[in-house]
């Protein structure tokens, strides 16, 4: 259906309302840009995967995507050769768990919610990847000791030299001899470096490499001679668990990109997942009904498509204060006039009808009663304007003409056509001089003259 009529009966605010009840952005995505579909299979198969996430959530409570994330972007930087940081791979791992969750769930259930479950068994749980990250990360995101040999061997070796580092430390603080020279008996880091703070005037008691000066200049940190080897050892060991760590990145997101197109079917059917359960969600928060959707009429004296909304409430309006409204186009007639004073409620019924057919179209359940029925329409027109505006200038009247003539155009017997102010004269403005020295008469056409006053030449 063309976006302007859709935009003209606030569909696209009812599609933010719909979009608030999904579980991650691809979902999102998808509640947004859904559109209503003409094809009547198509509407019947959506309306009927809305019914089974109702009863999904009023039978089992649900089903929670909370820990899904759009990880296809992920999946193609690593198939391009990029490293994933351990937080990237960490959302990779959460969405194959939660999806090898969710289809074990809809399966165990498919008798229950069949296309669910048809939706479900698109999900490649990819268990060797998730199971080759659990190995090598932590649920904090680092990389442990049994992701390599290599490296549980780097890290026991690192161990054993920061923890004789520190030791020789120790022995130089507690000495005596260095006592009085020392600013504070404590050890701290300069660069990366351990140092000891020795005050400025005993500057070469205690050899060593400066590494820093306070801001006063009263005390040096001073790397003692003595153990700059032992943290040229301790400094070498990081740099090589750097680098193993980095090739562990390196090994998962390569095998992350082997795996691109599978996490990209996981994530679609998981998105399509998360929009039905969010119109069962949207469905119960308005306390809406499952529309009957009829083919079309084969012995109607009319092209056979018919409107039957029972109480039907606008989806936007505070449903306490809203007032329902009963609509019935059958094989009896087609065509509907609306009439009643200003501020009547005549537009916001038009936009409720054509809302209704926009919805159940695009699989929402509707807030009518039961028994409401409805055609499957090739398109929904609509030419709706500002109710509380009566009378209407020449450019507003020529816009309306404007979409008249393309929904002329275009509609066919398959349409719903929704006209607003239908036929409202163009407001034209006549000037003719006024008797007087300092005034002049306008009028519009059958309109009671008012006076404006003006200034004397």
């Amino acid at each position: 259906m063309e976006k302007k009529h859709l935009n003209t009966l606030e569909f696209p605010q009812v599609l933010a309302r719909l979009a608030q009840y999904t579980s991650f952005s691809a979902g999102t995505e998808l509640a947004l840009a859904l559109e209503p579909s003409p094809v009547y299979a198509e509407v019947e198969h959506r309306l009927r995967e809305t019914r089974e996430a109702r009863h999904l959530l009023d039978a089992h409570g649900g089903l929670s995507l909370g820990g899904v994330h759009d990880v296809r972007p992920l999946a193609g930087i690593a198939r391009r050769g990029g490293v994933l940081s351990p937080a990237d791979l960490l959302d990779i791992h959460s969405t194959l768990r939660v999806g090898r969750r969710v289809q074990r769930t809809l399966t165990r259930l498919r008798p229950e919610v069949p296309l669910l479950a048809d939706i479900a068994a698109r999900i490649e749980p990819c268990d060797s990847l998730t199971a080759e990250i659990e190995r090598c990360l932590s649920d904090a995101g680092e990389v442990v000791d049994q992701a390599s040999d290599k490296l549980a061997q780097i890290r026991r070796e690192m161990r054993t030299a920061h923890e004789r580092l520190l030791e020789r430390l120790n022995r130089l603080l507690t000495n005596p001899r260095y006592a009085g020279y020392l600013q504070e008996a404590l050890i701290t880091q300069r660069g990366g470096r351990y140092v000891l703070p020795i005050r400025a005037e005993f500057k070469g008691r205690i050899p060593g490499i400066v590494h820093d000066m306070s801001a006063s200049g009263a005390t040096l940190f001073i790397e003692p001679l003595s153990v700059v080897e032992m943290g040229n050892r301790w400094r070498q060991l990081q740099i090589e668990e750097q680098k193993e760590v980095e090739r562990i990145l390196a090994q998962l997101s390569a095998r992350v990109g082997d795996l691109a197109d599978e996490l990209a079917w996981t994530v679609e059917a998981l998105a399509e997942l998360d929009l039905i359960l969010a119109r069962g969600h949207y469905a119960n928060a308005i306390g809406a009904t499952e529309p009957v959707i009829r083919p079309p009429l084969p012995h109607a004296r009319h092209p056979g498509t018919m409107l039957d909304l029972r109480q039907a409430r606008h989806p936007l309006l505070d449903p306490h204060k809203v007032v329902p409204i009963d609509l019935h186009l059958g094989d009896d007639y087609f065509i509907l006039v609306i009439t009643g004073p200003n501020t009547g409620g005549k537009t916001v019924a038009l936009k409720t009808v054509g809302l209704m057919v926009a919805m159940a179209q695009a699989g929402l359940h509707l807030p009518v009663a039961e028994g409401s029925a409805l055609s499957v329409f090739e398109q929904v027109y609509a030419d709706i304007g500002d109710e509380q505006s009566i009378e209407q200038s020449l450019s507003t009247f020529s816009s309306h003409l404007t979409n008249i003539v393309h929904i002329l155009e275009q509609a066919n017997e398959r349409c719903l056509v929704l006209l607003d102010e239908l036929g409202p004269a163009p407001t034209r403005w006549r000037v003719r001089p006024w008797p007087g020295p300092s005034c002049h008469t306008c009028w519009r056409g059958g309109s009671r003259p008012w006076w404006r006053p003006t200034i004397p030449s």
